[in-house]
């Protein structure tokens, strides 16, 4: 197959305006759910103006069938790259459960924790190998990593799980005491 500058270029614009147009998809839905319409409806603007520009290309472009390959690999990689830009991004809160033995390691555990900016809070329970401390945690999505490589660094075992919620009222949120903002109020 002998293809032209035009078709080559053509194939690339198909490829990554879908990949700018599923991630715009992605993000819009994610948006929408984290309770974000007037940021989503910006996204969905965008997301059909390119949408409408690349169907119209490959549909008036049909004796050319590489840009359907085009516009089918710009979906599945769009697909992924708005997965990706999500999970960098963060969007929203999350909750924590992490179950430990109750021990001076666990208050010391709770104590760091709330110096660090969380909110915790304590429940005692019996386990399997007896008396057993929940820690409740709800904190933005970003910092999720944060207390995962917490407990790592400690080598504390634990059971950790996690959820996304949607909102929630009330509660206390610890003020950092090192980083940035921190470091403006001094």
């Amino acid at each position: 197959m002998n293809f032209s500058v035009h078709t080559i270029l053509m194939c690339f614009f198909v490829f990554f305006a879908r990949i700018c147009d599923v991630s715009f998809m992605s993000l819009r839905t994610i948006l929408l759910t984290k309770g974000m319409p007037k940021l989503a409806a910006v996204f969905g603007f965008f997301e059909v103006l390119i949408y409408i520009v690349v169907l119209g290309k490959v549909i008036d472009s049909l004796n050319e069938p590489i840009y359907l390959v085009f516009y089918g690999l710009g979906f599945s990689t769009g697909n992924f790259v708005g997965s990706k830009i999500e999970s960098l991004l963060a969007f929203g809160d999350a909750q924590m459960r992490i179950v430990l033995s109750c021990n001076e390691d666990t208050r010391n555990a709770v104590d760091e924790l709330r110096n660090l900016g969380f909110g915790v809070t304590v429940f005692r329970g019996e386990g399997k190998d007896g008396e057993k401390a929940m820690l409740l945690i709800n904190l933005k999505r970003k910092r999720i990593q944060e207390v995962y490589n917490y407990f790592k660094k400690k080598n504390l075992k634990a059971f950790i799980s996690t959820n996304d919620i949607t909102s929630y009222a009330g509660g206390y949120q610890v003020p950092p005491k090192n980083g940035f903002i921190s470091m403006l109020k001094k």
